[in-house]
Parts: C-alpha cells; structure tokens; sequence
C-alpha cells in the first residue's frame, strides 16, 4: 500500500516577504519571456493568401526559444530590472538561478502547447 503525504508550511514574516519577492521576479520572467515569443511570432508570420511572391520577404528573426531565452539571464542578474508599467525595480539576483531556469522551462512548454492548439 502506497501513502501519500501532504506537509504545510508555516513561514515567517521574513519568509513570506522573500517568497512574495522570488513570486514577482518569476511572475515577471514569465511574462516577459512568453511576450518575446508572442512578438516574434506575430512579427514574423504571413498568411498563405497574402505573402508576396514577387518581392523578397524580410529578414526573419531569430526564433526566441529555451536556449537563447535562458542565456539572458546572467544578464539580468547584474543589474536591475525595471518594470515597465509599475515602475517596479526587480533585482534578479536575489532568486535563486534554477528557480528562474525552471521558469523558462515552463515557458517552453506553454508556448509548445499553445502553438500545437494553433495549428
């Protein structure tokens, strides 16, 4: 017979305040990240009925995927981020690098599924 167990934490104040903190930073990689793709896409696509055959099409841009959106992060992780709409500063080093890794690993997959539904 297999068990399941269910643990609950209860953390402190100062706990709670660097988890909401890890929670912003991740919430705004993820939305950041799944955006590039979005844009890329947007940017680069052109329906079957409307591509011109004569003149050349534009130069396509690199596709955003896992790879090239995880090498940013060192980046991002020097020096500090400012939220766009809030005016919010993020500072990237405070979450720990697999935390943020395993956001881009999610992306991947949301953006996969997403565009599997598209097809």
């Amino acid at each position: 017979m297999k068990y399941t167990y269910q643990y609950r934490i209860y953390p402190e104040t100062s706990q709670k305040l660097t988890l909401n903190n890890w929670l912003r930073i991740c919430r705004y990689w993820y939305n950041r990240m799944l955006g590039e793709r979005f844009n890329w896409w947007e940017e680069n696509r052109c329906p079957i009925n409307a591509c011109p055959l004569i003149s050349h099409l534009p130069q396509l841009k690199d596709k955003p995927n896992y790879y090239n959106q995880k090498k940013q992060l060192p980046e991002l992780k020097k020096a500090i981020v400012e939220v766009k709409h809030s005016g919010e500063h993020l500072d990237f080093s405070q979450a720990y690098s697999t935390v943020l890794q395993d956001v881009c690993k999610r992306v991947e997959a949301t953006f996969s599924l997403i565009c599997s539904r598209r097809s």
